[in-house]
């Protein structure tokens, strides 16, 4: 379930884009048409091991002359359950109890909206807001504001190539708080949008993000998507994708701190986290 701030995030979303798509209307109906696409993921294990990760994305866009608007949501949540067996009894004549422990053991939510005018055959300007979740990453929220401009070096029926350089402003808010990090930063984002229609049925999608934080600048974010979608039918396909999230300064954890012949002190030390999370994804996509 989405938090207060989680709310807050999608409510400014939909007022940035509201604006700009009715600025973006024009009287024909055959570039007035929303399009829309649905992802979802889900990996169930039972048995000896039981786990269930669910996955779900929505992509909502629309394209005119010299306008397009894009929202995306989506999510992934994974839960894990820990069996445990004891025996009662005797040797000879037992029972065997079998209990079952759940909890989650992953979990990433994010929202972005972002809109795109073109204002020659090669250029284009765009303002985007961006929120994510991702506490195993040690992020409770972060919520980024990017205002920039691009360029279109390939435009063809079965290609296309963009780049985009932004400034933007993130407010975050972490999980564990880093006592020598700006909770709020302007920054720099530069990134690319490639797209390949490899047959009649497949295509190849590839995004990458670089933010920069300009208050902090051994603190740099990269996210990089590429995905390939199989048609099945006019309407659905079937998507694997693999998503690499790096940041050269992660946020810290919490880490109970234990002496050497493992006691516990009772005092707590503060560690980085991982720089590297990978997700890899098999989705079924519709397209409406």
């Amino acid at each position: 379930m989405l938090r207060p701030s989680s709310g807050a995030a999608l409510v400014a979303l939909a007022a940035l884009a509201l604006p700009l798509g009715l600025a973006a209307q024009d009287d024909d109906p055959a570039n007035t048409r929303w399009v829309f696409q649905g992802e979802f993921t889900s990996v169930l294990s039972q048995g000896n091991s039981e786990s269930f990760t669910a996955g779900l994305g929505t992509v909502i866009r629309r394209q005119w002359e010299s306008d397009a608007l894009r929202f995306e949501f989506g999510g992934i949540r994974t839960e894990s359950s820990r069996i445990t067996r004891r025996a009662v009894g005797t040797v000879d004549d037992f029972v065997v109890d079998v209990t079952s422990d759940s909890e989650k053991t992953a979990e990433s939510l994010y929202a972005r909206s972002r809109y795109d005018r073109t204002l020659s055959e090669r250029f284009f300007a765009y303002g985007a807001v961006d929120w994510l979740r991702n506490t195993f990453a040690g992020i409770e929220s972060r919520f980024l504001l990017a205002a920039g401009a691009g360029n279109t070096w390939i435009d063809q029926d079965t290609q296309r190539f963009k780049t985009n350089y932004a400034v933007t402003y993130t407010i975050q808010k972490d999980v564990v708080e880093r006592p020598d990090a700006d909770k709020n930063f302007p920054g720099a984002r530069l990134g690319w949008e490639y797209w390949n229609q490899l047959t009649a049925t497949s295509t190849f999608d590839s995004a990458l993000l670089v933010d920069l934080n300009l208050s902090d600048t051994d603190d740099v974010r990269y996210d990089l998507t590429n995905s390939l979608a199989v048609n099945i039918s006019e309407k659905l396909a079937l998507k694997p994708s693999l998503q690499f999230l790096y940041r050269t300064r992660p946020s810290l954890a919490s880490v109970s701190l234990f002496t050497a012949g493992g006691e516990a002190t009772g005092d707590t030390v503060l560690t980085e986290l991982e720089k590297l999370d990978t997700f890899f994804r098999l989705a079924l996509v519709l397209t409406l």
